[in-house]
């Protein structure tokens, strides 16, 4: 019924079992329509999406158990399922935000850093490390984290924003040896001593930002031997009070502000993958492997829903989108891949449309050479 379909996905991962890769989609079709991580809600709707209501729930269930233990044998399937996220991504993307989430389940501690790509104004998450705590993440476990994606993304050329629970002078020659320019918030007086021993005293820049609201101004200073900028805007809060933006950027002062005003969108994702979105704080997950084959298709799904409501929602909606929205992106394209779920040939068929845009070869994000 559906089996040619499913040949068209197969000439992507020729190394994959049919059996594999239509779980898989099954997978990906399921979180769509239940917008939940939770399995034994998922469960409930795979006899309807295979047309199968005769099967009982709990043999669904154990169906997709069976699937999270793929990533025990064999980790091809979830970089498959990252790699094919990437692959919907037509244009490049300039963009890298890093920030985390922390959360509890099964009693123990979870804090997600997590890697998004600024797509068209949305982020999108490509890559990410469970750092199985609360709290900030350290340099060391930053530079794991971006070795293991480098191992299977592209990413020399782009810029990454962060805020400033992301500082350390290993981390940002971490950066710079990979090619990846960033701009970073600072704290106030985080390498003061620093910025000040060039004869080019902080307090002054200071004084020099209050006098011109809202302008940039901003030094060059040395860290290790690597000149940065030290950027610096005052502004007026809410209560009237003035603040200072701090970033320490490798992209010129102009580059950088523009760019960390992109910085919120992560916290968007955020609240999409949690309350907004899929519920992935109901993930009840132990082990590594199967948490890691959830995640990655989690990944394909949101990047599925980003990309739908992209293209209809300028035209749908009549919003420019990188303007001010009456409802986001996301949730846009989520709402309307519930069209194309009443049955998993229907899915098929409309995912179909996006085989197109899964060419590694033309991709910005993946590299050549995959391990």
């Amino acid at each position: 019924m559906y089996a040619h379909l499913l040949q068209k996905f197969k000439e992507l991962v020729p190394d994959w079992k049919t059996s594999q890769l239509k779980n898989t989609l099954l997978m990906v079709a399921l979180l769509l329509e239940e917008k939940t991580v939770n399995l034994w809600k998922l469960k409930g709707s795979v006899g309807k999406i295979l047309g199968n209501t005769s099967t009982a729930p709990q043999s669904h269930y154990k169906r997709l158990k069976r699937w999270l233990q793929l990533g025990e044998s064999d980790k091809g399937i979830w970089v498959g399922m990252l790699q094919a996220a990437a692959g919907l991504l037509k244009q490049k993307c300039r963009y890298l935000i890093l920030d985390g989430s922390s959360w509890k389940w099964g009693g123990k501690k979870h804090h997600f850093l997590t890697l998004s790509v600024l797509y068209q104004g949305v982020s999108i998450p490509i890559w990410w490390q469970d750092l199985k705590k609360l709290g900030i993440s350290s340099q060391w476990e930053r530079k794991l984290m971006l070795w293991m994606a480098r191992k299977v993304l592209n990413l020399k050329g782009k810029v990454l924003l962060a805020d400033r629970e992301y500082l350390g002078t290993q981390w940002f020659k971490t950066l710079r040896e990979a090619g990846i320019g960033f701009v970073i918030r600072l704290r106030k007086g985080t390498y003061k001593q620093e910025f000040d021993a060039r004869g080019k005293l902080v307090s002054k820049l200071e004084s020099k930002a209050k006098s011109q609201l809202e302008k940039l101004v901003w030094k060059t200073f040395t860290l290790e031997g690597q000149d940065y900028y030290y950027v610096l805007m005052a502004y007026r809060n809410r209560s009237g009070k003035i603040e200072f933006l701090r970033l320490i950027s490798t992209v010129t002062p102009a580059q950088a502000i523009e760019g960390y005003g992109y910085r919120y969108r992560i916290e968007s994702m955020f609240k999409h993958l949690k309350s907004n979105g899929f519920d992935v704080e109901s993930l009840n997950i132990k082990r590594p492997c199967r948490v890691e084959m959830m995640m990655a298709a989690l990944v394909l799904a949101y990047t599925l829903s980003a990309v739908y409501g992209l293209k209809n929602y300028k035209r749908k909606v009549g919003i420019q989108v990188h303007g001010s929205r009456e409802m986001s992106v996301f949730r846009y394209g989520l709402d309307l891949w519930q069209n194309h779920l009443q049955s998993f040939e229907r899915f098929l068929k409309h995912l179909s449309l996006y085989i197109g845009s899964w060419n590694r070869q033309q991709n910005q994000l993946l590299n050549k050479n995959v391990p």
